[in-house]
């Protein structure tokens, strides 16, 4: 998969240096500028704890990233590029710092009204709402080893409580191929799986597991 993804990464890089970059830029710099004018709630109360539990790993896992909650204000729109006349939905992605709480364990809080709710596009009040969410843990931290990234989208977290991802040991602490040398791109990700079954079956005998739990903290 990492020689395909280098080939494609290729592909479209090549694809933008021949039609020119200048619709990337300008999308880029207004995203960036309309971004500046999104505020946080300067008194936010919908506060929910975020727990991980790390178990089975073949190793020793360390926090590599705070966790982030990515926001959308889906009811609002502007113009990213004006030449196309592409559209979007306001976005904002918030850390918040993670704290060890055990063993392979931590937690944080996260505020579901976090984003303030404003008129900034003279449309009507933006209503912000939590959209997805991630984390990040490699084995010592060095660049070419598997980053097992945790995250999902927030409706599933806040619907079920607890959520499971599956990760095969194989990947740890680095992806090797088939020759047994490690891919040293420095981008080797493990999304997980939601089931054992995301697996081939000789595989699923040799996974471990990261728990997220929600709970809303009541004032």
């Amino acid at each position: 998969m990492k020689p395909l993804a280098a080939l494609l990464t290729a592909t479209l890089l090549s694809a933008a240096s021949l039609t020119g970059c200048g619709w990337l830029e300008e999308r880029m710099d207004i995203q960036k500028q309309t971004e500046k004018r999104f505020r946080l709630n300067p008194n936010p109360k919908e506060a929910y704890r975020i727990r991980i539990k790390i178990d089975g790993a073949p190793g020793p896992m360390k926090l590599m990233t705070e966790m982030y909650t990515g926001y959308k204000a889906w009811n609002c729109q502007y113009t990213i590029n004006h030449f196309e006349g592409a559209d979007t939905e306001p976005a904002k992605d918030i850390q918040t710092p993670m704290q060890s709480i055990g063993e392979n364990e931590y937690e944080t809080v996260v505020y579901f009204d976090a984003m303030l709710d404003e008129d900034y596009f003279g449309q009507g009040v933006c209503h912000w709402e939590p959209e997805n969410f991630g984390v990040s843990f490699k084995a010592t931290g060095k660049p070419e080893e598997t980053e097992f990234n945790v995250s999902d989208v927030m409706e599933n977290l806040l619907k079920e409580k607890k959520l499971v991802k599956y990760y095969w040991k194989g990947a740890y602490p680095y992806l090797l191929k088939d020759d047994g040398s490690i891919y040293n791109d420095n981008d080797t990700v493990s999304f997980g799986s939601n089931t054992p079954d995301g697996y081939a079956p000789d595989r699923q005998k040799d996974l471990f597991t990261i728990t997220l739990t929600l709970e809303e903290i009541k004032s």
